[in-house]
């Protein structure tokens, strides 16, 4: 082999490979992360494709976390205003009972009890998204890859709720209205108990959302050590590999004037 030509045949080498060593550089530091192609980490590469695709399915939990706080604070607000409905039913009954009212006033009594009874209605049949709030449904939401939380139904369809509406249940003489009084105070003792349990369910929710962000933020930075470009380390490397550049240039500028003299006198 001509020794000249191998030389050429090494600077020319050497000069690809600085510049696509630079190239590479570049490119990670436009890109943000080093692992432009599987054989720059192919270790690397595979642990961070699953942390992706955990972080997403993370990113999904949250978002079935935030329609399930939705949905059971949505049942909370409801049950808030069928407790403030039922204590002016319980007012109007206890009122009712004054033996001295007058027809016309007890009518106006049993007016407006009927119409709480109608609001009290309207609360039952609410809906979030389609779905009854109140139809003793429960419902499991997907927390995280790994874990499931139980959204305990609300019923106010129970005999207790039920008797409240009924026709029966009126104020038209004081002691329709001290039976009235007791099934109101039943349906409230029941309406309390549901409260307290989308209460508990809230505090579930905002732990597993805690939970949800601490795994995120963990396997986020994970995936950061392992994918994102060193820009100190990137910034040495492109500086070296530039400064190289020309030295092999310069190299085989001097190479191809050298051969271009020895042929001048060969010939």
């Amino acid at each position: 082999m001509n020794p000249v030509v191998s030389q050429t045949d090494s600077f020319v080498n050497q000069l690809n490979w600085h510049t696509n060593q630079s190239t590479k550089a570049l490119e990670q530091l436009a890109g943000g992360t080093r692992l432009q192609a599987p054989q720059d980490d192919a270790a690397g590469l595979a642990v961070a494709t699953k942390l992706q695709s955990q972080l997403r399915q993370f990113n999904a939990a949250a978002r079935n976390l935030a329609h399930a706080t939705s949905f059971t604070q949505t049942q909370d607000g409801y049950l808030e205003s069928a407790q403030d409905t039922l204590n002016r039913m319980g007012e109007l009954a206890i009122r009712a009972q004054d033996a001295t009212l007058n027809p016309d006033q007890r009518a106006l009594y049993q007016t407006e009890f009927q119409a709480l009874k109608d609001t009290f209605n309207d609360t039952r049949t609410a809906e979030y998204n389609s779905h009854p709030l109140f139809d003793g449904t429960a419902r499991t939401v997907a927390s995280s890859p790994d874990d499931l939380v139980q959204l305990p139904g609300v019923d106010l369809f129970t005999t207790e709720q039920n008797a409240v509406t009924a026709q029966s249940t009126r104020l038209d003489t004081p002691a329709q209205a001290q039976a009235a009084l007791q099934e109101i105070l039943t349906a409230t003792d029941q309406l309390a108990t549901d409260r307290a349990a989308t209460g508990s369910t809230l505090t579930e929710l905002e732990s597993a959302q805690a939970r949800l962000v601490t795994q995120t933020e963990a396997s986020t930075a994970t995936f950061s050590r392992i994918s994102d470009t060193d820009v100190n380390e990137v910034m040495t490397q492109l500086a070296r590999e530039q400064s190289l550049t020309p030295n092999n240039l310069f190299a085989l500028q001097q190479l191809n004037s050298n051969q271009s003299h020895l042929i001048d006198l060969l010939g």
